[in-house]
C-alpha cells in the first residue's frame, strides 16, 4: 500500500481497535486499521456501557454517544437479586448505565477513527505476523492476500487473537464462555440491567437487558462446564416467569461466545494488547467495553511518547493499574459461593 511502512497497524476494529486508531492518528501518525467483519458487523454482546465510560469516549473520540447508536431504554439502572431471591434484592444507587445497540456502536467507534485520519479496511482478515525490526502483517481482502508493514503494531483483535497466538503461542488465555438469548415480551420491562447472582443459575451470574419490545437473557459458565451453557438459559427463562419478571414469548436468537477469565497479556514481542485480546474484562460484571476502550487509548499514547523507542515499557507502566484491578476481581470471583454472593447484593444495596 502507498503508506507502507505505516507508523502503526491496528488489528481489529472493535472498540479498543478504533480508540488505538483514533488517538493515534489524532496525533498524526499514518495509521492502518484492519477489521475482519464487513460494515456493520455483528457482535455478540449485551451492549452495557457504565456511566464512566461517557466522559472516556467525548475525551477519546471528540463526541457525546449518539442518540443513533443507543437502543431503547437509552439508559438503564443496575438491579442486583441475591441467591435468597427478588424480595432482598433491589436497585443500586446512583447507577446508570447506558444501553447500545452494538453493532452499530461499533460502526461509529471505526467511523470516527476514519474520520480522525486513520485508514479503515473492512473485511481485510488478518492471517498472519512477522516481527524483526519492523512488524509485517499478512491479511485477506476480496480473497486476494496482501502485505503490509509498520513500525508499531496494536492488537485488538478479541479474545481469540490471532496475534497474541502467534507471537506468543505458549501464553495462557483461559476463557468464560457466555450464552444469550434475545427474547419476545408481551409485558412492559423495567429499565434495568438485572444481574441475578444464584449459582444454580450460573457461577458467576445470569442477566437480563431490555431492548425495546425484546428482552436478551444470558449467563456465563466456565470451559469445563461449556454443556451446561444453554441449559443455565432454559433454567433462568424458568426463575424469570416464576418470579413474574418477564413474560417470555417466543426466542429470536440465540448466540454464544467467549470472554476473558484469568490471565492477561498485554504486549507480545513489541507490540501492544488491548482489550480482550490482552485479557483486560471485569470478571464480576463481564464488562469489556470500558477497559477495551481505555486500553486502547493508553497503547497509543505509549507510541505516541515513545517515538522511535520501543512502546513496551510505557504501555507495561501505563496498564499496571487497570491489570492490578481485573486480577484482584479474578480472584474474588474464583472465591465465591452462594453465602459470598448473598452478602456481596447486600453490601451493593446498602451503599
Amino acid at each position: 500500500m502507498e503508506s507502507d511502512p505505516w507508523d502503526l497497524i491496528v488489528v481489529g476494529g472493535g472498540p479498543g481497535g478504533a480508540s488505538a486508531a483514533t488517538v493515534a492518528a489524532t496525533a498524526g501518525l499514518n495509521v492502518l486499521l484492519l477489521e475482519s467483519g464487513d460494515l456493520m458487523r455483528h457482535k455478540p454482546c449485551g451492549g452495557i456501557l457504565p456511566e464512566i465510560t461517557e466522559e472516556l469516549i467525548e475525551e477519546v473520540f471528540g463526541s457525546l454517544i449518539p442518540s443513533e447508536v443507543l437502543s431503547e431504554p437509552a439508559e438503564l439502572v443496575l438491579r442486583y437479586t441475591p441467591p435468597s431471591g427478588e424480595e432482598n434484592g433491589g436497585r443500586v444507587s446512583n447507577s446508570r448505565l447506558f444501553n447500545v445497540k452494538r453493532d452499530e456502536f461499533d460502526q461509529w467507534l471505526r467511523d470516527c477513527a476514519q474520520g480522525a485520519g486513520a485508514t479503515l479496511l473492512h473485511g481485510a482478515r488478518a492471517t498472519d505476523v512477522r516481527y524483526g525490526d519492523i512488524f509485517s502483517v499478512t491479511y485477506v481482502e476480496n480473497g486476494t492476500q496482501n502485505e503490509v508493514s509498520a513500525r508499531n503494531l496494536i492488537a485488538a483483535d478479541g479474545v481469540h487473537s490471532l496475534i497474541r497466538r502467534r507471537l506468543i503461542p505458549d501464553a495462557s488465555a483461559p476463557k468464560m464462555l457466555v450464552g444469550q438469548r434475545l427474547i419476545e415480551v408481551s409485558n412492559e420491562m423495567s429499565a434495568d440491567f438485572h444481574c441475578v447472582f444464584a449459582g444454580m443459575l450460573s457461577p458467576f451470574y445470569a442477566y437480563t437487558v431490555p431492548k425495546g419490545s425484546t428482552l436478551k437473557i444470558g449467563s456465563g459458565m466456565t470451559e469445563e462446564e461449556r454443556l451446561d451453557l444453554m441449559p443455565s438459559l432454559d433454567r433462568f427463562s424458568e426463575w424469570l416467569q416464576q418470579n413474574q419478571v418477564a413474560d417470555l414469548g417466543e426466542v429470536t436468537q440465540q448466540e454464544g461466545w467467549a470472554i476473558p477469565f484469568g490471565e492477561q497479556n498485554v504486549t507480545a514481542k513489541g507490540a501492544l494488547l488491548v482489550g480482550d485480546a490482552a485479557g483486560l474484562c471485569n470478571p464480576l460484571s463481564g464488562e469489556g467495553i470500558r477497559l477495551a476502550i481505555e486500553s486502547g487509548q493508553l497503547a497509543a499514547e505509549a507510541i505516541i511518547e515513545s517515538k522511535d523507542a520501543s512502546p513496551v515499557g510505557n504501555y507495561r507502566q501505563a496498564i499496571a493499574g487497570m491489570v492490578r484491578m481485573v486480577t484482584a476481581l479474578h480472584k474474588m470471583v474464583l472465591a465465591t459461593d452462594d453465602d459470598a454472593r448473598e452478602s456481596f447484593v447486600a453490601s451493593e444495596l446498602s451503599r
